[in-house]
C-alpha cells in the first residue's frame, strides 16, 4: 500500500501522519478554520465538516495561559449506513476521555458484539446501557479489497490458501478477540475493529473540498442486512467499488447514533 495512505486520506483529508512535524504542518490550516464545540471544562472539539460527508475532529485542551493543546485527532464520515443495535456499555480508555469514547454494542436480534468509537464524543450521554439504538457506522481500513463478484471473492480465498473460508457477508468482531485468537483486542479491553465483507449498494468518487483530497465512498450491505459506509483512498484499491462489487477487510469502526430512518 502507498505509504501516504492513512485513515485521514481515506476521507479525503491530506494530513501527513508519517511524523509529528509533518502532521502538525498539515493540520495547521484546519485549526485555523475549524468550528469549536464544547465538551467539558477546558476541553473542546474543533470540527471540520465538508459537504462530501467527510469530517475531522480535533480534540483541544486549554491550559491556564489560554493556549490550546491538541490532544486527539480523528477522521469521521456522515453517511447513509444504518445498523440496529443495543448498547452494552462504555469500554473507553480512561486516559482518552472525554475526547475518545468507545462503545460496546450488539446487533439487534442476536448476540454478535461489536465495538465502535463515537465520531462525535458529545453523544456519550446518549449511549446508555441496554438502550436500543440506530447506529451509522463507517469503516476505515488499511487492507480493504474490492472484488468484481462473489465468485472472485471465493476464488481469492482459495488462491491465498485460506484454511477457513469466510462467507461473502461475514462479520467477525475482531476487536473483541486478542491477537492470539486472530483479533486486535487489547489486554484489558476490546477495540473498535471488525472484519467484514459485503456487497456495494451504491458508491461515488467524492472530493473533500475542506481536506483537499478525493476518496471513494461506498454503502455496503453486510451481515444481518445492516449497511455500513466504507471510505477508501483511491490509491489503496485497484478496482473501483462499483455497485454489485464486494468489499472485504479489517475495519476501524467509527459511528454515530442517529434517528431511525
Amino acid at each position: 500500500m502507498d505509504a501516504d495512505v492513512n485513515h485521514f486520506t481515506q476521507a479525503g483529508f491530506e494530513i501527513r501522519a508519517t511524523d509529528p512535524a509533518a502532521m502538525s504542518q498539515s493540520l495547521q490550516p484546519h485549526l485555523e478554520r475549524c468550528v469549536p464545540q464544547t465538551l467539558a471544562g477546558a476541553d473542546l472539539i474543533c470540527l471540520v465538516s465538508d459537504p462530501s460527508g467527510a469530517e475531522l475532529r480535533i480534540g483541544l485542551r486549554k491550559s491556564a495561559n489560554g493556549q490550546a493543546e491538541v490532544v486527539s485527532l480523528n477522521p469521521g464520515f456522515a453517511g447513509e449506513g444504518r445498523a440496529k443495535a443495543r448498547i452494552v456499555g462504555d469500554v473507553s480508555k480512561p486516559e482518552g476521555k472525554p475526547f475518545e469514547i468507545a462503545v460496546s454494542a450488539s446487533f439487534a436480534g442476536d448476540e454478535i458484539p461489536f465495538v465502535f468509537d463515537l465520531a462525535d464524543p458529545r453523544q456519550s450521554g446518549q449511549a446508555d446501557r441496554g438502550k436500543a439504538v440506530a447506529v451509522s457506522l463507517t469503516g476505515f481500513s488499511f487492507d480493504a479489497r474490492v472484488f468484481k463478484s462473489v465468485k472472485d471473492y471465493y476464488q481469492a480465498q482459495k488462491k491465498d490458501g485460506a484454511k477457513t473460508v469466510f462467507a461473502a457477508n461475514h462479520f467477525v468482531p475482531s476487536g473483541t478477540f486478542t491477537a492470539e485468537m486472530g483479533g486486535i483486542a487489547e489486554a484489558d479491553r476490546p477495540t473498535a475493529y471488525a472484519d467484514f465483507s459485503g456487497t456495494v449498494v451504491k458508491s461515488q468518487l467524492r472530493t473533500n473540498g475542506a481536506g483537499g483530497g478525493r476518496f471513494w465512498w461506498a454503502l455496503v450491505r453486510i451481515y444481518g442486512d445492516h449497511t455500513v459506509d466504507v471510505v477508501l483512498d483511491p490509491a489503496q484499491v485497484k478496482l473501483a467499488p462499483a455497485p454489485g462489487t464486494l468489499v472485504s477487510g479489517r475495519f476501524w469502526l467509527s459511528g454515530r447514533l442517529v434517528a431511525e430512518p
